[in-house]
This record gives structure tokens, sequence and C-alpha cells, in this order.
């Protein structure tokens, strides 16, 4: 062996020789906390590895900065996720395809006004409750609950520092306001009945407009109006006009009923009227051509033979008259009549007839 090795090795034992029990431990002591530096220091590297949940997508903020390219590197799926430690990265977890909601109270009655000794209160303040005017200057108040989706993270990660929370407060706040401008256009009795729906309706497609304006990311999956009533001191007021609402549809429905049964009443009697009216304009169209036919045959015949024609037609038309007169007897008065005829009623309804004429003088029994 060299001397200078021999030389360091004799005296490095006679180092360890001459050291302290207290220099050992000092010593052993920085050992061990060397040792924890590097564990702390590996355990910092490795404290940016997060769990993404099945639910959950995963963006990281390296310095106020997007990690990531485009979409695809910039969401992370489900699983762990490898960060630097922070202040470097901020991983930020946010709800996949999840239905989230909000439920919107300050429009309701509050439960903590104090009441009178029969459970009611005499006014509204509206700075401790809330509510909302009709179009026809109504008071009412709602419980609302809205229920969203997170359509497109990116948007809402830079429209927002909080952008969970003030994703809820967003909403809150855009339903709130358009609920007050919606319901201006409705009756309070269209709003209590049959137009909440559409209320409903309208309140979410303007707050989705809004929320489309600006960018964030959000979308409305439904607007539900829960409860809407009218405040505690109107509350008997409200119930006559309902009660006078209902009375008011139930005289209608009834009159309709009534409506219904005299109109089928009148069509029937309208189709028996219109069917004996065509019955009898047969007849009569059936009778005035027979007479017709008849008068032709009678005219052919008259322009054949009108002295024996003519004589006849006389004749007939003096029996249906004798006829139709029943038991009056009718005495020319010879002076004063320039008629030849004298009507002499006979036994048992028989008609004498005496005509005199031009050409002579007959006598007829009926």
């Amino acid at each position: 062996m060299p001397y200078t090795e021999t030389k360091i090795m004799n005296e490095y034992k006679i180092g360890e020789k001459n050291t302290t029990p207290l220099l050992r431990t000092i010593n052993d002591f920085m050992g061990l906390i060397k040792v924890l530096m590097v564990m702390v220091f590996i355990a910092y590297l490795f404290s940016g590895i997060t769990e993404i949940k099945p639910d959950e997508i995963g963006i990281i903020m390296r310095m106020g900065k997007l990690v990531g390219n485009n979409p695809a590197e910039q969401i992370h799926k489900p699983g762990w996720v490898y960060a630097l430690p922070k202040p470097f990265d901020t991983v930020i977890k946010i709800p996949d395809r999840k239905i989230l909601e909000v439920k919107i109270k300050e429009l309701a009655a509050n439960p903590r006004i104090k009441r009178d000794e029969s459970g009611n209160i005499s006014t509204i303040d509206p700075t401790v409750e809330g509510y909302c005017i009709s179009g026809d200057e109504n008071i009412y108040q709602t419980t609302i609950t809205v229920k969203y989706q997170i359509t497109d993270p990116i948007k809402l990660i830079f429209g927002y520092m909080y952008p969970l929370s003030m994703a809820d407060t967003l909403i809150h706040d855009l339903t709130v306001s358009e609920m007050t401008t919606v319901s201006c256009k409705f009756t309070i009795d269209g709003l209590l009945t049959k137009d909440k729906k559409e209320l409903s309706q309208q309140v979410q497609e303007q707050v989705q407009a809004k929320l489309n304006s600006i960018n964030s990311g959000l979308k409305i999956i439904s607007l539900e109006i829960s409860e809407m009533v009218p405040p505690s001191f109107l509350m008997f007021d409200f119930k006559d006009v309902q009660t006078a609402f209902v009375d008011q549809h139930q005289y209608i429905n009834k009159a309709n009923s009534r409506k219904e049964v005299k109109l089928e009443e009148a069509k029937s009697i309208y189709e028996k009227s219109l069917n004996d009216a065509m019955a009898y304009k047969e007849t009569v169209t059936a009778e005035a051509n027979a007479n017709a036919n008849q008068f032709t045959q009678m005219l052919n015949a008259y322009e054949q033979n009108p002295t024996e024609v003519g004589h006849e037609m006389k004749s007939n038309t003096i029996k249906s008259v004798i006829y139709n007169s029943g038991n009056l007897i009718v005495f020319p008065d010879v002076k004063e009549s320039q008629g030849n005829v004298t009507l002499l009623l006979g036994m048992n309804g028989s008609v004498i007839t005496k005509i005199t004429t031009p050409e002579g003088y007959y006598e007829e029994d009926d």
C-alpha cells in the first residue's frame, strides 16, 4: 500500500477515536434530515397527481394558462392525472354530463317573518320577503327550481375565477331577473291556473339567451315553477276570486251543455221542417203538373170542339160552386138580376140546376 493511502487511513481511524457521542448523534440526525428532505421533495413532486372521478373531467391550469393545444389535450377524462405541484399547476375538476340544480327562494314567502295570533301577516316587506308582480298589478310569490348542465367547460373556466359557484350564482340571478320581467305579460288569474307552464317556458328561453350571449358554456335543462301562491295577507281574497273563477267556468260549462242540447233539438226540428217542406214541395209540384196536364188535355179538347167542351166546363163550374156552397140557396132577383141561372137545393142534398141560355132551357139533376 502506498504511503499516502496508509497515512489517510490512519488519520481517519484516529479521527473516529477522537469523535465524541454528541458529534456522532448530530451527524446521524443531519443524515436523517437529509433523507426526510429527499422524501418530502419526492412527495412534493408527485403531489400534483389528481384523481378524476367517473362523473368529472379535469382541466390543468399552469401559471394561469390552460395546458394543451386543443380540446382533446386540454380536457382530461376520468382517471389519474399528473400535474406539477402547486403553485405551478392547478387541477380544476368539473362535473361531466351531470345535471346540476339551483333552487330559487328569493321570490317566495319568508317563513321567519313574524305573524299574528291567527298565523297571518297584514302586509309584505320587500326588504325581507320576495315577490313578483303580474301584468294586472297583482302580487304573488313563487319557488323555482332550475336544472342545468355544463356544455363547454373551457368557456366556463375562462369566464369566471370560481366557475362552479359562479355558475349557480349566474343562473340564480338571471332567473330572478327574467322571472320578474316576463311575469308582467300575464294576468294573475292566468298565472295561478293555465299560464304557469307558458311563463316557465318563456323564462327558460330568456335565461338561455342571456347565457348564450355571454358564452357561459351552460345549458338550461328545465325550469320548474313548483309553487305559485298569493301572499298570506291576500290569501282569503284570492280564494274568493278563485271560487268566483271556478263558478264562472261551471256556469259557462253548463251553458255550453245546454247550448249543445238546444242545438241538437233545433237541428232535429230543422231537419223535420226541411223534410216536410220538401215533401210538400213534391206534392204541390206533382199536383201542379197534374193540373197542368189536365188543363193541356182540356185545352186540346176545347180547340177541337169548343161548343160542347165549353158547355161542359160551364156545367162543371156551376156544380162545383153549388157543391162548395153547402146548404146555401141562391134565388136571383128576376127584376134586378141579368142572370139566367136559378139554383134550387133539392131533397137530401140533391141539387136541381135550371139554366136558361139563348139557345134554350134545360134542367139537370145532380
